[in-house]
């Protein structure tokens, strides 16, 4: 029994992760402060994220992961940030690459949300 157990729990730590994208939201633009870190699920679809309030209009600068893989991709994300808690109103800056850079000027410490829409590559 204790056998199967760590053989499983060994085979879940080997599995490769299912998120489709990765994000870092930084407080400052060179990439340091305090972090937001999120990710999701490997499918495809569209969602709604909430910042956390502690995180909310802080976003300076961001780094980004669009695929689910590095090396043999099966799902690319598109991140939207939105200044509103519910991803409407006024749209900030989108992603659809790998991304590592300050967020444009106009919308530092703007970011209250973001959207991502994933698709099959």
């Amino acid at each position: 029994m204790k056998f199967a157990a760590v053989a499983a729990a060994a085979t879940l730590a080997l599995a490769p992760g299912a998120s489709a994208w990765r994000v870092y939201l930084y407080s400052f633009t060179d990439f340091s402060g305090s972090t937001y870190t999120a990710a999701g699920p490997g499918g495809t679809g569209t969602a709604c994220h909430v910042i956390p309030s502690d995180h909310r209009y802080q976003a300076n600068s961001i780094e980004y992961y669009a695929y689910n893989s590095q090396t043999s991709p099966t799902t690319r994300c598109k991140l939207q940030l939105w200044e509103s808690t519910d991803c409407s109103g006024n749209q900030g800056p989108f992603f659809s690459v790998d991304t590592k850079k300050a967020l444009v000027e106009d919308w530092r410490n703007r970011a209250a949300s973001f959207s991502t829409t994933c698709w099959a590559v």
